[in-house]
């Protein structure tokens, strides 16, 4: 195959077919980049131990109130391990493990980060690197990207 141009100073039909790839690759890579950017939001979460699977995807079901997330935590967080309940947020997840319905968890958020905007509905994963928070009690502090 050769590359005949069509005209002094114009492209030939490969180069033109090689230049239309690389630009749409960019765009395909720019796209994806630009909507990761604006839906990622990277929390420090903790679960319990049973909860946490790495690299996984959940969704958000709903969100405890006060009063529910105050009971959560007396009988959860007897030791004050986590200390006040006030600065958590405690979100029920359902978590994909490849069942139909997949499995319940508690996702809880700690409330000192400003830009905390998790809402029901709202699907995240899990990070592949989780750490004890508390041995005794299972606790397992990772990253979510929600």
């Amino acid at each position: 195959m050769t590359d005949e141009t069509s005209g002094p100073g114009s492209d030939s039909r490969r180069t033109f077919i090689k230049k239309g790839a690389l630009v749409a690759v960019g765009l395909t890579a720019g796209t994806g980049a630009t909507a990761t950017t604006a839906t990622a939001n990277d929390e420090t979460a903790v679960l319990q131990g049973h909860d946490y699977y790495p690299d996984v995807d959940f969704d958000v079901l709903t969100q405890f109130g006060t009063g529910t997330r105050n009971n959560f935590f007396e009988r959860f967080d007897e030791e004050e391990v986590l200390g006040d309940p006030g600065d958590w947020e405690v979100y029920v997840i359902r978590i994909d493990i490849g069942e139909s319905e997949g499995e319940l968890g508690h996702l809880l958020i700690d409330t000192d980060d400003d830009d905390l905007d998790v809402e029901p509905g709202d699907s995240g994963t899990m990070d592949e690197i989780g750490s004890f928070r508390n041995r005794e009690r299972n606790l397992i502090e990772t990253e979510v990207d929600i």
